[in-house]
């Protein structure tokens, strides 16, 4: 057996809950009567440490489709997309678009964007770090400079629309959070996620402040931003809004 071809059985084999590989188990050097014992041991902490990580990432849609079906689901996820990288932080970020496509939870449209909001939640607590933009070195730019001014986000802040109102959902999911009964689901929401004093932050901003941070993200000029945002919500306070992103840590200067 090449290597190749045994390093594929192996992963199939460690990743699935099915009957051993007969083959594989025949090159094993236990004696026979433990080979299949060992190798079940060996498959179920792997199966079982995929799962953890996964179940730390989703905590809010393990509530929402009950433990008993997120680890069924979970575990269909490892088989059919094993992990790419040897880094466990990084592993489920195709979680989102694999249930979105999984029949058994279609009645649940909405649970796809609410663990893509999860994820977002897990990337801003590993990225990158970077000295945010502080308000003293906004204020010192020539007035003349301001509306040319690029600004960006911070390497932790994610931004994310959905049709559905999935920081509400999450919310209601936390201590303290509000009552899952009182959320409208025909509410479309965005989410800006950010990371502050190695804590993960969320809010649902408004649409004026939603549209200044997509243009934010795309670099656009000062300007050019504001009467984005401005065109969402005129009624829109720029200046307090800036000053909040400020204080949040959720802007940078473009390079």
């Amino acid at each position: 057996m090449r290597l190749i071809e045994l390093q594929a059985r192996m992963r199939q084999t460690l990743l699935t809950g099915g009957s051993p590989d007969p083959e594989l188990l025949a090159l094993l050097a236990d004696p026979p009567p433990q080979r299949e014992r060992r190798l079940a041991v060996y498959r179920n902490n792997v199966r079982h440490a995929l799962l953890s990580v996964l179940e730390a990432a989703f905590p809010v849609v393990r509530e929402l489709i009950g433990a008993e079906c997120f680890t069924a689901v979970a575990l269909t996820f490892v088989a059919r997309r094993p992990p790419r990288a040897p880094v466990l932080y990084a592993y489920g970020g195709e979680l989102a678009d694999f249930l979105a496509d999984f029949q058994s939870l279609a009645e649940l449209p909405w649970l796809a964007d609410v663990a893509r909001l999860e994820w977002a939640r897990n990337e801003a607590l590993f990225a990158a770090d970077r000295e945010p933009l502080q308000p003293k070195r906004l204020a010192a730019v020539p007035a003349a400079e301001l509306p040319g001014l690029r600004l960006t986000l911070h390497p932790s802040a994610r931004l994310l629309e959905s049709a559905w109102p999935i920081h509400s959902i999450w919310d209601a999911h936390q201590p303290g959070g509000g009552a899952l009964e009182a959320v409208d689901l025909g509410r479309a929401e965005t989410a800006l996620i950010w990371r502050q004093g190695g804590a993960v932050r969320q809010r649902a901003p408004g649409p004026g402040e939603a549209a200044l941070l997509a243009a934010f993200a795309l670099e656009c000029p000062l300007a050019e931003a504001a009467e984005t945002a401005a065109a969402r919500d005129p009624n829109l306070d720029l200046s307090a809004v800036l000053a909040r992103l400020l204080a949040d840590g959720v802007l940078a200067q473009s390079t």
